[in-house]
């Protein structure tokens, strides 16, 4: 099978945007194959976007680091592994389903005693690179290194996925799956048919509603888009998705060291500067104020006696609108 290809020299993001709107990518595979399951977005909105129906989404922080991160993490998995990889400069496009496209980020080539394969790169934060390395490739990875396989013929590739604030690689070798491959196209051809018929497909918004507070009263309510504003909550959003990635990236590691102490039948281990404790710790006790009161309902009224209120104090709660989404 030979695979046909458009020229991606000097595309912009929004034309590259266009271009995936003339069928389905590699990114769109893993939205129709995992349906409403998959971790960033839903079938129903990914069918909005092939319509025309959504303006262009401008390139998410996780994007904008991948596509910086890219040269680098290449050069990195070329030193690690001994291959070589080149640039690819078109979108595929499947001979027998034209709507399947494929924009890959390098060809391997060189490896002894195999054709060429496909590196699909990437550079995820903390949270999920902690993951993979103990969970192994998430399914949205690998069927979209599938899809790539598909629209470009080759019979293998691998992931170079490059965290850059651990400043670690990890890479994987992947073979072509027929039976994935075909499930990709009888979805993918399904899907399709309802860009082009116009036929919207069954999902669910994924629009969160928060439990918001209630405006009103003594609310002195300010509708804000302002630089400023804008720059002060897109720090605040940095810092949280950080807290929320340095939290997972914590408990890892402390699982990979109770690990450690259990192999070798130790609750103290000491090396490397750190001196390491597995402690049982007793459950916490709290006392049932209810509960208690409700056995003395003669004490009820001597209750407030023992109340203390503290002083009043201020505290900031953003609330975001909407759920946040960076494709990693």
């Amino acid at each position: 099978m030979n695979a046909t290809g458009v020229k991606l020299n000097g595309i912009t993001h929004e034309e590259w945007l266009e271009e995936r709107r003339r069928g389905i990518g590699g990114s769109d595979s893993p939205v129709i194959i995992l349906g409403d399951s998959h971790p960033f977005t839903t079938p129903l909105e990914l069918w909005r976007d092939k319509m025309g129906l959504e303006p262009p989404k401008p390139e998410s922080p996780a994007m904008k680091r991948g596509k910086a991160m890219e040269d680098l993490i290449a050069k990195l998995y070329m030193e690690e592994t001994g291959r070589k990889v080149r640039r690819v400069n078109q979108m595929f496009q499947h001979p027998d389903h034209p709507w399947m496209l494929g924009n890959v980020d390098r060809l391997i080539v060189g490896v002894p005693r195999r054709d060429p394969g496909i590196l699909e790169i990437k550079c995820p934060g903390l949270r999920t690179f902690s993951k993979i390395k103990r969970e192994g490739i998430p399914e949205y990875y690998l069927v979209q290194l599938q899809h790539y396989l598909a629209v470009s013929g080759r019979k293998w590739g691998a992931y170079a996925i490059f965290n850059a604030e651990a400043w670690e690689l990890i890479h994987f070798d992947i073979d072509r799956d027929e039976d994935a491959i075909a499930s990709i196209i009888k979805h993918g051809e399904r899907f399709w048919s309802l860009v082009e018929s116009g036929t919207q497909p069954e999902g669910k918004e994924t629009l969160t509603k928060p439990d918001l507070p209630k405006v009103g009263g003594d609310d002195s309510f300010v509708l804000l888009e302002s630089d400023v504003w804008k720059g002060a909550v897109e720090e605040y959003r940095q810092a949280k998705e950080l807290l929320e990635e340095a939290r997972e990236l914590e408990k890892g590691c402390k699982e990979r060291l109770g690990n450690i102490m259990t192999l070798h039948n130790a609750t103290v281990i000491e090396g490397a500067g750190v001196r390491c404790h597995k402690v049982l710790t007793k459950g916490r006790e709290t006392f049932d104020h209810k509960g208690f009161f409700k056995v003395h309902t003669e004490l009820e009224e001597e209750r407030v006696k023992f109340i203390k209120v503290g002083a009043p104090s201020e505290s900031i709660r953003p609330y975001f609108l909407k759920e946040e989404k960076a494709y990693e």
